[in-house]
């Protein structure tokens, strides 16, 4: 990684690859506590005296999920920093990026941009200066936000539904896929075409192929986010012209999907999983929980998230030996895995080596399997992961929860009010156990 000397802030660029996301380090440690779902840095900000109170709980409320609150402390903070002095104008540029990254993960996309605009103003004016030559922050600089201030809003909800919808899981490469219909035009007509879709809980937002979106007529947007970084290579995805698409009869409207030029694949993210309000992912079934069935569990997620909305993701809290916020990444096929590990912290004859299957490809990695006490229901017992020696992402210890978890719970989420959790499935009867029949 670089770092930057900002005065009130230090810019890192990420030399890899996205999952480390680009970030600001200020002197409040805003930024970081944002990114890392720091909630107890947040709610002691929140009550410091001046607008900075109004920065805390603009963050506090985002990593709690909670984005109407999150948008009031925010704009409350630009009002008390309208004409700020240059000691306060790195604290109306965080609120500012609070803000647009709120409208990006709400679907406000022409919000987003026309706040990103203003941002892009600050970050001239109060940050390139302090910047090396060549130096930049390009979630600020790389995207063509003018393209984007009257887009629609992207993903709208899904009507109420009173019954469960159950929609069936197929595989996609060991990932859990579903038929999406999509409504498009070719040649001015409507045309309605099924593909399918992986179900991805660890991408902010969802995805099309550039092949899929010129069958259907669909022009692409260059230049909407920064997707990746890779080796110092900034790659963007474009923004897809909206579509209606049904998953199980039921209709999102308006979906905007990000399309990389060399990404051929299609899922759903937390954008449309959003939309769908309350769900549950088992091994065989997308569940769409109807208004009339009781909530699967009632624990809060927390999200990790960048200042300005691209990056961002859903975590369960797991108590351990150490609490733990572990990553909810059902486009990962494995079931629990921690990253980061260092190799002498096992035996070298426990050491072995598996493929691990992600929506960004197959890695071939060292790990060693490990059993763990967590706490991932309502009591502690002991979890077999897989210890893992690569690099971690945004933890020093990086856990996650993928796929294959479904082989004995069923995930819960409900993204717009921020509760999730693991549902232990019922244990399968023994066959010895069973009476014998006439």
């Amino acid at each position: 990684m670089r770092k930057w000397v900002l005065g009130m802030c230090v810019a890192v660029l990420p030399a890899t690859v996205a999952a480390d996301p680009v970030a600001l380090h200020d002197g409040f440690g805003y930024s970081d506590a944002v990114l890392r779902a720091e909630l107890t840095t947040l709610r002691a900000m929140s009550g410091a005296s001046g607008p900075r109170r109004h920065l805390g709980a603009a963050g506090y409320h985002r990593v709690r999920g909670e984005l109407a609150a999150s948008n009031r402390a925010a704009r409350q903070c630009l009002d008390e920093t309208r004409d700020a002095p240059p000691a306060l104008q790195g604290l109306a540029f965080l609120c500012e990026s609070t803000l647009a990254g709120n409208a990006l993960i709400e679907g406000d996309i022409a919000g987003w941009a026309r706040l990103m605009l203003r941002v892009r103003e600050d970050y001239q004016r109060t940050i390139v200066p302090m910047l090396r030559a060549g130096d930049e922050v390009p979630d600020v600089t790389r995207p063509v936000f003018a393209s984007f201030t009257t887009w629609p809003r992207s993903a709208l909800p899904a009507a109420e539904r009173a019954q469960d919808v159950a929609v069936p899981i197929q595989f996609s490469n060991e990932l859990p896929s579903v038929t999406l219909t999509l409504h498009g035009t070719r040649e001015g007509r409507p045309v309605a075409h099924e593909a399918a879709f992986i179900v991805d809980t660890g991408a902010p937002r969802s995805h099309i192929s550039r092949a899929l979106a010129e069958s259907l007529g669909l022009a692409v947007t260059e230049g909407f986010v920064v997707s990746r970084i890779v080796e110092g290579d900034i790659q963007q995805a474009g923004l897809v012209a909206p579509i209606d698409i049904e998953v199980g009869g039921q209709r999102v409207r308006d979906v905007s999907f990000n399309s990389e030029a060399a990404r051929e694949l299609n899922l759903i993210g937390l954008d449309v999983l959003r939309a769908l309000g309350r769900i549950t992912l088992s091994r065989e079934t997308l569940t769409l929980l109807g208004a009339r069935t009781p909530a699967a569990c009632t624990r809060r997620t927390v999200f990790t998230s960048s200042l300005w909305g691209p990056f961002q993701q859903v975590r369960f809290p797991i108590r351990g030996r150490e609490n733990n916020l572990m990553l909810v990444d059902t486009g990962f096929h494995g079931a629990f895995q921690m990253r980061g590990a260092p190799r002498s912290s096992v035996p070298a004859a426990a050491i072995q080596r598996r493929n691990v299957i992600t929506t960004r490809g197959a890695e071939d990695i060292e790990y060693a399997p490990a059993s763990t006490p967590l706490q991932v229901t309502d009591t502690l017992s002991d979890i077999a992961v897989d210890i893992a020696f690569q690099p971690p992402d945004l933890f020093p210890s990086s856990w996650r929860i993928g796929y294959g978890v479904t082989g004995g719970y069923t995930v819960a989420l409900d993204l717009p009010a921020a509760l999730g959790c693991l549902v232990p499935q019922p244990a399968e009867p023994s066959l010895l156990a069973r009476p014998p029949t006439a």
